[in-house]
């Protein structure tokens, strides 16, 4: 198992993005599967327009917290 520290909604956008890939879900597959559009899918994996990521994100390093990602492998992968 890796880890990767969270630190933007840059890093949470790529890590949703190469888990999609990992699953080989496409943008919208994952949308509809988690109830949302294309489109605000796009954004999250881009890291844009979330502010209230960041602010979590900050406000858990101020706090002398990290949040950290463990990247296993995708479900149909495991044993």
């Amino acid at each position: 198992m890796r880890e990767h520290r969270v630190e933007t909604a840059v890093d949470v956008g790529t890590l949703i993005r190469q888990a999609r890939q990992a699953e080989k879900l496409t943008q919208q597959q994952l949308a509809d599967r988690v109830g949302t559009t294309r489109q605000c899918l796009i954004r999250l994996e881009q890291g844009r327009h979330n502010t209230a990521l960041n602010t979590g994100l900050t406000a858990l390093e101020e706090l002398g917290l990290e949040m950290v990602a463990h990247l296993d492998p995708p479900p149909q992968q495991r044993s």
